[in-house]
């Protein structure tokens, strides 16, 4: 007997004067496609918002204090919604868009996978598959401020990692890790470890290897 996949129960709350409805609709099934292959987890429901007006979206936040730039998110651990600021300002193109929904359901497949998860694991993942690495180094200062010891997010808060090009130096980690042990191995690394606290250096010692010589091979590679 083979075990078949549940159909993801999907629903559209679109605020009212929204438009790219049919792109939304359209992309939001292919990703799932899309992440149903790269992740060994199943969504069994998934609710998109999608606002117009600014302080509709922000409600759907804890706080309002966020940077000017933030458009969409996923609540803490939520594993089914997912909440858009869509207008001609915050999102500039189709491009722009589809990345956004990406990085945004690729949160939801973590949050399945591993909750525990520290932050800047579940962002490197979520802009590495919506491919929104924008820059390919790091620079100096930016590795200064966020690696203490040359080991990135140790002890750092993400918020303030954030302003340090914080994504995509995650990013560019989880590529770098991916490159190096492949996908699948890679999932299964992080899946493994149920701990609250996941460091960099987590990952290579999962698979033997010795955490300082990997990450001395990442800043000769990337920090510039």
């Amino acid at each position: 007997m083979t075990n078949r996949r549940r159909k993801t129960k999907i629903k559209f709350v679109f605020e009212p004067g929204t438009y790219q409805k049919d792109f939304y609709i359209r992309h939001t099934h292919s990703n799932m496609q899309k992440l149903a292959r790269m992740f060994p987890v199943q969504l069994l429901s998934l609710t998109v918002h999608i606002f117009r007006n600014k302080n509709s979206f922000l409600k759907t936040l804890p706080t309002k204090k966020v940077p000017t730039w933030f458009i969409a998110h996923v609540p803490k651990n939520s594993t089914s919604c997912i909440y858009i600021f869509d207008n001609k300002d915050s999102i500039t193109s189709k491009k722009t868009l589809s990345q956004v929904l990406l990085h945004e359901m690729t949160h939801l497949y973590i949050n399945i996978l591993n909750p525990k998860l520290s932050d800047w694991l579940k962002e490197g993942i979520s802009v590495y598959v919506a491919a929104q690495i924008f820059k390919p180094s790091i620079s100096t200062t930016d590795w200064k401020k966020i690696a203490q010891k040359n080991i990135p997010f140790r002890g750092v808060s993400w918020k303030f990692a954030a302003k340090y090009n914080g994504y995509n130096i995650a990013g560019l980690l989880v590529m770098f890790f991916v490159r190096l042990y492949g996908w699948k191995k890679f999932i299964a690394a992080i899946n493994s470890h149920k701990l609250t606290r996941f460091s960099v250096t987590s990952i290579p010692l999962y698979f033997g290897d010795n955490p300082h010589d990997v990450m001395a091979d990442f800043k000769k590679y990337f920090v510039k």
